[in-house]
């Protein structure tokens, strides 16, 4: 009889501290999908403030352009010099055509190979609109950039060299993509 009273308290004690380990390992589980949770209210608040920079961006470079556009009618020299237009749709300024001639994109461009790889990713994107493919012809040059892509590690070098922002060459590269997309993909953008 004390054996099997000695046996059910080792078992009764066992699981008592079975238990007491559960409840601390719950606790930390507990700890940890709190923290999960957390994170992932955390990166959508990131990716809200990144969409809130990205709009601020766009209307920023729109304003600046239209500033400079203004300035350099009433006689202003301005150091940085406008690549594109304002306006709907955007278009390559003579400085913004010199920048891709002397980049060399509209080489890569005459290139099928480098045409059809970029035009491919840019549908790939399946744009809505003619504003889509605008921006997602941008977002294709900045990340061929980003992966050092050959026709990217060319823009990069040619922003160095000149001391240009990489933004500056891209977005008007952009402007060249888009418009060979919409060579065989264009939408119907009234409202």
């Amino acid at each position: 009889m004390d054996l099997l009273l000695s046996f059910g308290t080792a078992i009764l004690g066992g699981l008592v501290v079975l238990g007491g380990w559960l409840l601390i390992i719950g606790r930390k589980l507990q700890v940890l999908d709190d923290l999960k949770e957390g994170l992932d209210g955390l990166k959508k608040d990131v990716g809200r403030i990144d969409d809130r920079l990205e709009v601020f961006s766009q209307s920023a470079t729109g304003a600046i352009v239209e500033i400079q556009t203004h300035l350099t009618s009433r006689g202003f020299k301005i150091n940085q010099r406008v690549a594109y237009t304002s306006g709907s749709p955007i278009h390559l300024t003579d400085y913004g055509e010199t920048i891709l001639k002397e980049s060399g994109f509209f080489d890569a461009m005459k290139d099928e190979n480098n045409r059809q790889k970029m035009t491919t990713l840019v549908r790939a994107k399946n744009p809505k609109t003619n504003y889509d493919i605008q921006q997602f012809a941008a977002d294709v040059v900045r990340e061929i950039s980003e992966n050092n892509d050959p026709v990217g590690i060319r823009l990069k070098n040619y922003a160095y060299e000149k001391g240009l922002p990489l933004g500056l060459v891209v977005n008007s590269a952009g402007i060249v993509l888009r418009d060979e997309v919409m060579k065989t993909t264009k939408f119907d953008d009234t409202i």
